[in-house]
């Protein structure tokens, strides 16, 4: 990504609507959809500025932040994550033999130009009946201004993204498009924003503190679907799947 990106990620992943919704929803889905207990080992790949690592360090996992820029580790020591790993998972792989409960890669394997290989090295380092979660951005025709300044390699459908799973040798246990009661909004802003040559050139989207308020309730409302049921569109895609 961009090093505007890590600057802007710290600065609103406690407050923006969408990590925030984001957040509590793969909190609900973990505890429903996983056997994961206080204390398993858990790794959160392409940790970034370390927002997620550190929901997971409060609900007392052990984390392992694993991220290939040194930025992206400086912030996670912001906030209290100790348990870093500079560098790319093979990097990993080849100095450690840790092993893990699970795994979560949460808007990063779109930007690893092999994806299959990046998960095939996920599903090593899991210990057998292993969780990995990871979610991507939907839908290559929804591909813009956004994707290249976040340095994105394409977007998926939840049929290539399941494919890469069941091809690493995965057992995928639920999958989903999420994201969904704001898709068409989405989706009409940015058919407006291309029109019109209007393409914001920021990480986010800037919203007021109303309306920012308003989307998290919408995002936050798909919490109670997600995990029962599997969503027939949205933004991103989730999925999750276990080493068996």
């Amino acid at each position: 990504m961009q090093e505007v990106v890590y600057h802007s990620n710290f600065e609103i992943e406690e407050s923006y609507f969408w990590f925030l919704a984001r957040n509590e929803i793969l909190t609900k889905i973990i505890k429903e959809k996983t056997d994961l207990k206080e204390n398993d080992n858990v790794a959160d790949i392409g940790c970034g500025t370390g927002g997620f690592a550190k929901v997971l360090s409060d609900s007392k996992y052990k984390v392992t932040c694993i991220d290939t820029e040194p930025l992206a580790i400086e912030y996670c020591k912001k906030r209290g994550l100790n348990d870093l790993h500079l560098g790319n998972l093979k990097s990993f792989i080849n100095s450690n033999e840790k092993k893990f409960k699970a795994a979560f890669m949460l808007d990063v394997i779109e930007h690893i130009p092999d994806d299959q290989d990046v998960v095939n090295d996920v599903y090593k380092i899991l210990d057998v009946g292993g969780y990995f979660i990871a979610a991507v951005p939907a839908y290559q025709w929804l591909w813009s201004k956004h994707d290249e300044i976040h340095m994105h390699f394409r977007r998926y459908n939840k049929k290539n993204f399941e494919n890469l799973f069941i091809n690493a040798g995965f057992e995928v246990t639920y999958k989903s498009y999420f994201n969904s009661f704001l898709f068409l909004p989405a989706v009409l802003k940015r058919f407006i924003d291309k029109v019109t040559k209007n393409e914001s050139d920021k990480p986010v989207d800037e919203v007021s503190s109303w309306m920012n308020n308003i989307f998290f309730k919408i995002f936050k409302s798909e919490k109670n679907l997600l995990g029962k049921f599997s969503l027939p569109f949205g933004l991103s895609v989730l999925l999750i799947a276990k080493k068996n």
